[in-house]
């Protein structure tokens, strides 16, 4: 096996290991963990954002939340299917991808990821120094950027269990904000939650913006989970990460839905949520105290964006070369992606709302067909067999494999899949900066990534099943059958 597979990290306070498997002898703590890290993740201004978004897109309250609560249900299922394989195989999310894409063909999903790495420590960082700003008008939007933004660099830095330490932390603290605030909306707000007039088009756009905010944390999720003991069952890691996740994020965006039914301008369309916090709550000492702890939110779910991406750019060069483990590469990686998310928060803030869901929907139709193979390569493919030393070996059987049409780095069954799974959607995207031509027929319902989802698991499936794949390149020592079962 290579050396990279079994490097071990110091005892000190920052961590060490980057992209490296995790021996067994540094594998700690337990799946419940996993339900404040995903939980916390959600618990800041930025996902008060998303909710408003989906509060303008055309449905009454009623029809908005349901279709809020829907989505997150279902996405968070293949982000805890993501998290479940972190505790077997004990490597990033992003180094787990070369066993379906190939060595080389992985690069494809590590460039997704790192743009939406460097694209959410940006989205997350405006409304968090606008809410900074609100609090302390002395204190500038650009100003607020660097005060939330630079703990976030600490923190990616300190590593693995400083980020879980932090959101937990954060869990607490943001769920006692959620529910000063919604006791503010209870007792003030008078509330429409009538069903009203139902639009279908509306109603799948709002269900697919929340399923893919779910969804996008699959590049990454099982980066949280990867330190925990192999013999952790999958349920524990499976619930725990789901319902943190959903639950944290349904709360949060019903929020953020409610304060664009009282709060959005009828000129505009658009709704100032960090103003509505200050105004729902009177100003005061409450108003800041809520609007303070949102933007400490921030900070965790921006220390993982800034983890997740150094993790990103060290798998791109270890396909040039064999990094060797230590904090130094971390560290220069974690500051090259904050600068540049600093430099994209600066200048994209003046139409913040716009940006964020144009991006949003962007991530629905590159990163849902790229976790249609990933899951279903690890569960009905290989079933969590893999060749872990193939995961850093430029010549091993994730370079070259016959069997998956594996030349040059790049698994061509896996890339055929993907490609297919984007071109499905096209006919069914119904975008700013596109419309296809099947979404008049629906009623202007975006269901593109139902057919990116379906599609590219199915052929890659057959593709797959058709040449006895299913061991190929697997060590039995490498084998998890008694989790997956679990």
């Amino acid at each position: 096996m290579n050396s990279q597979t079994t490097a071990r990290p110091t005892t000190g306070l920052v961590e060490t290991l980057h992209i490296d498997h995790v021996p067994e002898s540094e594998r700690h703590g337990q799946a419940r963990s996993l339900f404040f890290v995903w939980c916390g993740a959600s618990l800041c201004m930025a996902t008060v954002v998303i909710g408003a978004i989906i509060g303008t897109m055309g449905n009454s309250l009623f029809w908005s939340l349901l279709a809020m609560v829907l989505g997150n249900f279902a996405g968070a299922v293949f982000m805890a299917l993501h998290s479940a394989q972190g505790p077997n195989l004990g490597v990033p999310q992003l180094i787990q991808s070369r066993g379906q894409f190939g060595f080389h063909g992985a690069l494809l999903a590590v460039v997704l990821a790192l743009v939406l790495y460097v694209g959410f420590f940006a989205f997350t960082l405006i409304p968090a120094a606008q809410s900074l700003n609100v609090v302390m008008p002395s204190i500038s939007v650009s100003n607020g950027m660097w005060l939330v933004g630079v703990p976030s660099v600490l923190i990616a830095i300190l590593g693995y269990r400083t980020i879980h330490g932090l959101l937990q932390i954060t869990t607490y603290a943001g769920l006692l904000a959620m529910l000063v605030l919604t006791i503010a909306m209870v007792a003030h707000a008078g509330l429409n939650l009538t069903p009203g007039p139902f639009s279908l088009g509306s109603f799948m756009l709002a269900a697919s913006v929340t399923a893919v905010y779910q969804i996008s944390f699959s590049p990454y999720v099982s980066d949280y989970s990867r330190y925990l003991p192999k013999g952790t069952p999958f349920s524990g890691t499976f619930w725990n990460s789901y319902f943190g996740s959903a639950l944290g994020a349904i709360w949060i965006m019903a929020i953020g839905l409610v304060l664009a039914a009282l709060y959005t301008d009828p000129k505009t369309g658009q709704a100032d949520v960090v103003a509505g916090v200050a105004q729902l709550l009177g100003g005061g000492s409450v108003s800041a105290a809520v609007l303070l702890t949102l933007t400490f939110g921030a900070i965790g779910i921006n220390a993982m964006n800034l983890y997740g991406s150094q993790l990103s750019i060290i798998t791109a060069l270890s396909s040039l070369y064999s990094p060797r483990t230590g904090a130094g590469l971390r560290i220069a990686m974690i500051l090259l992606t904050a600068a540049t998310g600093f430099a994209l928060a600066i200048g994209m803030s003046a139409d913040f709302l716009a940006n964020f869901q144009n991006f949003l929907m962007l991530l629905v139709y590159t990163f849902i067909p790229w976790t249609a193979i990933n899951l279903t390569d690890y569960y009905l493919v290989r079933r969590g067999q893999y060749d872990l030393a193939g995961f850093f070996d430029r010549n091993g059987v994730y370079a070259r494999d016959a069997a998956s049409w594996t030349y040059g780095g790049v698994n061509f069954k896996a890339m055929l899949a993907y490609v297919v799974g984007v071109l499905v959607q096209v006919p069914f995207i119904n975008a700013t900066y596109w419309k296809g031509w099947a979404v008049d027929a629906l009623g202007g319902a975006d269901v593109s990534y139902v057919f990116g989802l379906l599609v590219p698991a199915l052929l890659f499936y057959a593709l797959s099943t058709s040449s006895r794949l299913t061991r190929s390149g697997a060590k039995a020592e490498d084998a998890a059958p008694a989790q997956l079962a679990a």
